[in-house]
């Protein structure tokens, strides 16, 4: 199981404005059918990365993650998109859902 680092106001604001806690997120993280990517045209400063994947109230959840020390840290989650949503039903083997 993987560990994160947030800042709780941070992930206040994400509950207000997404409705979805960091704890769930890192739950996303864990589904042994997440999909992930290193997101390149948002990474300025430090390398973010975006997993999708399902979290505790059975929601597909995007989370974006920097790298940091000692654990990544969670700048933001949310509701997969479309997009998202289909590029984790590729990666799903058939009959998993």
């Amino acid at each position: 199981m993987l560990w994160f680092d947030w800042d709780d106001a941070k992930e206040a604001q994400n509950v207000r404005r997404h409705g979805v806690d960091f704890y769930e997120a890192t739950v996303a993280s864990n589904d042994r059918f997440a999909v992930g990517w290193f997101d390149v045209g948002h990474s300025v400063r430090a390398w973010r990365h975006l997993t999708i994947g399902y979290g505790l109230r059975e929601r597909l959840l995007a989370m974006v993650t920097s790298d940091g020390w000692p654990r990544p840290r969670i700048i933001s989650a949310r509701r997969a998109t479309k997009r998202e949503r289909h590029a984790y039903e590729q990666q799903r083997p058939p009959g998993t859902g």
